[in-house]
């Protein structure tokens, strides 16, 4: 909410762009029923929004490129709002030149390109799916990662962005538990951490990898898109087998 609301303030445009699948929280503009057409308009997706609320928010196809271009094309829009890998609607990786693509269009028709990394940021690499693509937006956005699961969220980028937030600007913003001591410390420890740990993603992804492989052989005649893998440094080998085991003897139990 608060990143959409600094770009429509830096561009001076009020039409924003989202993905259908993604999910950016759950303020009346963002709640947008996801549309098989590209054209379509805002339709509240929840009970007790106002058609009004989500009028300017207009609905796109992930990883589909030509969809953003025709609606950039005929709307002026302050915005495009992406989860860099879609991971409310299953875990859909962005395909070759997507975010590319999105930086491109964004910076050729002066909209704020804004990636929500709430759930992608610090768990693909230190830096982000930013830094993982190497894509540079604009605006991000963060959740509790930042306070190591504490209740605190940020969002920053472009200084030129940035300066125009209260109270150096228009732009209004307030929070109950802006800069929370406790959650800052928290999230300074956690990132301290992730940063300072030798291979933490490298053995991490193979842990991960190597779970994934032994579950989805298991799940093959009974997956889910919404059974996504996170998995934490903390859980162990004897963790993951006593998970499997589980899933085994459950899938045994249903199949017989």
């Amino acid at each position: 909410m608060s990143a959409v609301r600094a770009a429509r303030g830096f561009t001076g445009r009020t039409k924003i762009i989202k993905f259908a699948g993604c999910y950016h929280g759950h303020s009346d503009g963002m709640l947008v029923k996801a549309g098989s057409g590209v054209m379509t308009q805002g339709i509240p997706g929840s009970a007790g929004v106002p058609a009004g609320c989500t009028q300017d928010t207009l609905t796109a196809v992930y990883n589909d490129l030509e969809s953003v271009r025709e609606l950039l094309e005929i709307h002026s829009v302050a915005a495009v709002i992406v989860e860099p890998v879609g991971a409310n609607m299953g875990v859909v990786l962005p395909e070759e030149g997507f975010l590319q693509g999105l930086r491109k269009l964004c910076d050729k028709y002066g909209a704020v390109l804004i990636f929500d990394e709430v759930i992608t940021g610090f768990r693909l690499a230190s830096d982000g799916a930013q830094g993982y693509y190497g894509i540079q937006p604009d605006l991000t956005t963060f959740g509790k990662i930042i306070g190591g699961g504490m209740p605190v969220g940020a969002y920053g980028g472009k200084r030129e962005i940035m300066s125009l937030i209260a109270p150096s600007g228009a732009v209004y913003q307030a929070g109950t538990l802006s800069g929370n001591p406790v959650a800052m410390a928290a999230g300074l420890a956690q990132l301290t951490v992730l940063k300072d740990t030798p291979d933490f993603y490298q053995n991490l992804n193979q842990k991960s990898d190597a779970f994934f492989n032994q579950l989805d052989s298991i799940l093959q005649n009974a997956p889910s898109q919404f059974e996504a893998i996170f998995l934490s440094a903390a859980h162990t080998e004897e963790d993951l087998q006593t998970t499997l085991d589980a899933v085994q003897t459950y899938v045994k139990g249903v199949s017989a």
